[in-house]
């Protein structure tokens, strides 16, 4: 009869905390077909606003089990400096066995951002409680310091009463709370670098190391654990922590990014596995609240689009005109000017992330491709198109109309007469050959006797004298 009694004040002490689910208009997603009754989508430019509808009690009171996290990691970070020494005391390693730990020991000291990095990947609570005396003189002093800043941050609806999410009636806060806290962190480069890492080697100034490996099962796999058979690795998962205490449920704030665009979601109050669950079963009641996530990260990055004018998007990514010089086998131009040519009443519905991405400044040019098909088009016809493409796919494309052909200039003539000169090549005399007679000289050495020609008697006898006029 007592426990019946217990249980019902428990109920009714509860029931603020967990009150019924109430889905929010969506257009098109089913919330219904979710393991979580807390649901907040949100960017990360605007936490203050769901993205296509995709909200449930987001201003519900609910516990944030380790996603307290968070807050204490934001504040480390702060206040500390990365290789700022802290000693761990007995409090902090005085913990049951069914805490979440780094694995810390009494009297060992570490570097600030190694127990962050304990603090978040495996969600020590161990690594918690080193930081908040740390930082806060005691676990209270820290508390306060969490407070204080939840309000300058305008979390109307959070409440901490420790630094790591353990239950506690008094600690509570909401899903907009969370998206508000998130985004915050997230300028912190330091903060995004931590909560996407999947394995980290801390190491104490004496030299014990210990690897810790991310709860996040978005960012790494743990297959390889016969308990958990449940993949959950996504491509676009940038982070950031879970949570999971019996009355909080099932837990997650996860971020998700394609392009320049980062979508915020938090997922408080997931269903519990079943007290005599084990193995498969178990893991998979663990293993939903990272499904969930995947099927609204990949629902909210297709279907939350922006309509852009097509002219628009011309005059941002291509230039007015563009100047070629073309293949001098196929035309005798120099350069020739094409303009591009679109319908102004022409529009573009692009996803949000890719429509952002072409926002970059500059555009980025390997999105842009220009096809000429002829180097000889008549001014004024279509020479070709240029277009903006995507993965291969085309998002838009324009006529290349010739515009303007320039020529090389012709040589003015000129009345100085022109001079040429050319310069004749001496005659080589021929090199012997093997086995052919040399060559007869063309001189006589002095003191040298010339040679007898034949019948010189002959030539001798009817030789004239050169003065002889006969």
């Amino acid at each position: 009869m007592k426990k019946i009694v217990l249980c019902l004040l428990l109920s009714i002490l509860l029931l603020p905390m967990y009150g019924t689910a109430e889905t929010s208009e969506s257009t098109g997603f089913d919330l219904k077909t979710l393991a979580e009754d807390t649901v907040f989508l949100v960017d990360l430019n605007d936490p203050t606003h769901a993205i296509l509808g995709l909200e449930r009690n987001a201003d519900v009171k609910r516990y944030p089990a380790s996603t307290t996290k968070i807050m204490t990691c934001i504040l480390a970070l702060e206040l500390c400096e990365f290789d700022e020494p802290v000693k761990i005391s007995k409090r902090a390693c005085n913990l049951t066995e069914r805490n979440s730990k780094m694995g810390l020991k009494p009297g060992e000291t570490y570097p600030m951002i190694d127990l962050v990095y304990g603090l978040m990947l495996p969600s020590g609570n161990d690594a918690a409680i080193a930081i908040a005396e740390h930082i806060g003189g005691s676990v209270d002093g820290f508390v306060k310091l969490m407070n204080k800043k939840a309000k300058e941050l305008g979390m109307k609806g959070t409440h901490y009463m420790n630094p790591h999410g353990l239950h506690h009636a008094e600690h509570y806060t909401t899903a907009q709370d969370l998206a508000l806290l998130t985004a915050y962190a997230f300028e912190n480069d330091a903060f995004r670098e931590i909560v996407a890492t999947a394995e980290y080697r801390a190491i104490s100034t004496d030299g014990r190391e210990i690897m810790l490996r991310s709860a996040n099962r978005l960012l790494r796999d743990v297959t390889a654990n016969s308990y958990k058979p449940y993949s959950c690795l996504y491509e676009y998962a940038i982070g950031v922590k879970t949570g999971d205490t019996h009355l909080a449920g099932k837990c997650l704030v996860a971020a998700a990014q394609r392009g320049d665009t980062v979508y915020l979601l938090i997922l408080l109050h997931g269903k519990n596995a079943p007290d005599n669950a084990k193995g498969r079963e178990k893991d998979s009641y663990a293993a939903q609240r990272f499904y969930d996530a995947i099927k609204l990260f990949d629902y909210v990055f297709e279907n939350d689009t922006v309509t852009l004018n097509a002219g628009d998007l011309v005059r941002r990514c291509l230039p007015d005109t563009y100047a070629v010089s073309p293949d001098p086998a196929r035309s005798f131009a120099t350069e020739i000017l094409y303009r591009i040519q679109w319908n102004d009443a022409d529009t573009l519905t692009l996803p949000r992330w890719q429509a952002e991405l072409f926002a970059r400044d500059p555009f980025p040019e390997e999105y842009v491709t220009c096809s000429i098909d002829t180097y000889t088009a008549p001014v004024g016809t279509v020479a070709g198109s240029a277009a903006v493409t995507f993965n291969g796919e085309i998002v838009f494309r324009g006529d290349l109309i010739a515009d303007e052909y320039t020529y090389p200039p012709t040589p003015e003539p000129t009345e100085e007469p022109i001079l040429i000169i050319t310069v004749e090549t001496p005659e080589m005399t021929p090199t012997p050959q093997p086995g052919s007679p040399s060559p007869t000289p063309e001189w006589i050495p002095i003191a040298t006797e010339p040679p007898r020609q034949p019948f010189s008697w002959f030539y001798r006898l009817f030789r004239c004298s050169p003065d002889d006029q006969s």
